[in-house]
């Protein structure tokens, strides 16, 4: 946080609306004076999450998260607060200041890494075009049948045959071999001695970022020669499991037509985009992750996974249908007829007839079972096991306990058995599952009402902070929130006493949860009460508990003239005092 000026974090945060920045990623609807949607931190059938635009904050009474847009933008997309900053200061279209230090050397390297891959790319497309070599790249190109539009607006270019080609050419600009190994386009030599190109005679597809920056680069070889498909290595700026390919253009499409259709490849994504199909995007040579969900999530919530249709697609398929339903999406399958892959299908038959296929995908159960009756004789008990033992752990990753019964009469048809049989085996499944999501423990202390009411009163009412002057340490004693309240006090005598400034000193985050529930949960208060009616009621409650004591210690035969008149003396310090309910 100290590498960026404070009044500049003020600046980004007053100049973001945290409601245009949430509903980016969750479907928020009008609530009263609120926002509402499904909380994007834990599965839910039944809107928790609450956003208030006038305190800027969130807050889920689900799991409990809560914080400012910053914190929203850390939990969401992993960002590192220097990160969440830097992210909306360009949305608010401010310039960061300048870092020192460790953060400006990593900055440096992310520039440096990202105008290599720009450099690169720039190489390899003039190379396609320019070159003998590249003559045949475009020649394998157009006979997949790809325009020179989609050529050129994809920036897909060609690697020669050569070990160092891409190396000299960075070289001659000026760009150390370590730094060309660092964007990795170089591997190091076994012998130590300099480094030699990655990709050769490849056929060369950009990987963009969410923001459509060049951040790695996946190459097909150009004839005969293994592997297949080569891609970049992750590096400082190209993290495989948060990418997807296509994403940056295809993210308004997902958004407009409700699906995004997931491909395996990066030939089936361009032969769709270019057919006029662009709700495409495909993993960039690994297994779907959930952080691919998490980034698909932002945009739909329905899946409609298309992998070619050999055993190996067949099998992706399957491990991307159990992230998704375990991410909670409403996932579809299609496996396309004649044994064809994206790319070959709408080259063939065109993109009316793919769209038309897309819309009547499947359901997974009806693809799961399909997919199990290849394998096992449903005619026999032993197979109708197995049958139930491979399709319900999927189900019972779904987090929706309505949606998840509403699988089991297809499947006990199917199977041939009852519903009741069903349903015991996927009981035992779900209940053997551990939860994906862990919801916070119940607080062992709860937090009482006039203590809540108290930081309520407090924050939104300026007038109210200088009741902080009269709270005492032994006023704090046995709170959930003295942390909280302590910190107020501080913040106000330095004359910064505001939610925003609290949650971005509170430690540990259980505490910003519990101001962001407080400041977020309507008053059950009336508004004749007050800060002072909170604070009367904390100490009415730990006046009571200590004139018991004393009263005990009297029952037991310590009475003297001292302890009668200290009993008295505080039974008329409670008696002065107003009346507030301190439940939890």
């Amino acid at each position: 946080m100290a590498s960026i000026p404070q009044d500049f974090i003020e600046l980004v945060r007053s100049s973001t609306d945290i409601v245009n920045v949430i509903s980016g990623y969750v479907p928020l609807k009008a609530s009263g004076k609120s926002f509402k949607g499904l909380c994007p931190f834990h599965n839910e059938k039944t809107p928790s999450f609450h956003v208030n635009p006038e305190r800027q904050i969130f807050h889920c009474f689900g799991c409990n998260e809560g914080g400012d847009a910053f914190k929203f933008l850390m939990l969401y997309d992993k960002l590192s607060f220097v990160e969440s900053i830097e992210q909306l200061a360009g949305r608010a279209g401010l310039q960061v200041p300048r870092r020192s230090g460790p953060a400006q050397k990593e900055d440096k390297e992310r520039s440096v890494l990202l105008r290599i891959q720009d450099e690169a790319a720039k190489f390899f497309q003039e190379r396609l075009h320019h070159s003998p070599e590249g003559a045949r790249a475009i020649a394998y190109l157009r006979k997949r049948d790809f325009t020179d539009e989609t050529i050129r607006d994809y920036g897909i270019g060609f690697a020669p045959d050569q070990w160092s080609s891409l190396l000299d050419y960075l070289s001659k600009k000026g760009v150390r071999a370590e730094l060309i190994e660092r964007a990795g386009l170089a591997i190091p030599r076994k012998s130590g001695q300099g480094h030699y190109d990655r990709f050769r005679n490849r056929v060369m597809i950009p990987i963009a970022s969410e923001m459509g920056r060049t951040i790695a680069f996946g190459g097909r070889i150009l004839g005969d020669g293994e592997p297949k498909y080569l891609n970049s290595p992750e590096s400082p700026i190209y993290n495989k499991s948060s990418v997807l390919y296509g994403f940056h253009r295809a993210k308004d499409a997902i958004r407009k037509t409700g699906t995004a259709i997931l491909m395996e490849g990066y030939m089936d994504c361009l032969q769709a985009y270019q057919a006029g199909v662009k709700n495409t995007v495909a993993s960039c040579g690994t297994s779907l992750t959930s952080g691919h969900a998490r980034l698909l999530k932002r945009y739909t919530d329905k899946i409609v996974v298309n992998f070619d249709p050999d055993d190996a697609g067949m099998r992706a398929a399957r491990r991307s249908i159990d992230l998704l339903l375990e991410e909670g999406f409403d996932v579809g399958v299609l496996t396309l007829p004649d044994g064809l892959d994206p790319d070959n299908f709408i080259r063939a038959h065109g993109r009316e007839h793919y769209e038309k296929l897309v819309s009547e995908a499947t359901s997974f159960i009806a693809f799961l079972i399909q997919e199990a009756s290849k394998r096992y004789d449903v005619g026999t008990p032993r197979g109708k096991a197995a049958l139930l033992d491979d399709v319900l752990p999927v189900i019972g990753k779904i987090p929706n306990r309505v949606e998840r019964m509403g699988y089991v009469g297809p499947l006990a048809e199917y199977a041939g058995i009852t519903d009741g049989a069903v349903l015991d085996e996927l009981r035992r499944h779900v209940e053997t599952k551990a939860p994906r999501f862990k919801l916070p423990a119940v607080e062992a202390t709860p937090v009482k009402l006039a203590e809540r009411e108290l930081i309520r009163w407090i924050l939104s009412s300026p007038e109210d902070s200088a009741i902080l002057d009269e709270i005492e340490e032994e006023d704090l004693e046995g709170l959930v929130t003295a942390p909280i309240v302590r910190a107020m006090k501080e913040e106000k005598i330095t004359g910064t006493l505001s939610t925003d400034r609290l949650l971005d000193r509170l430690e540990p985050d259980a505490l910003k949860n519990q101001l962001t529930r407080i400041m977020t949960e309507p008053s059950p208060l009336g508004p004749r009460q007050s800060s002072r009616d909170c604070l009367n009621g904390l100490r009415r409650e730990r006046w009571q508990r200590e004139l018991s004591r004393l009263r005990g210690q009297q029952a037991q035969g310590a009475d003297d003239d001292n302890l009668t008149a200290e009993i008295l003396s505080l039974a008329r310090r409670i008696e002065t005092l107003g009346r507030v309910e301190t439940r939890a």
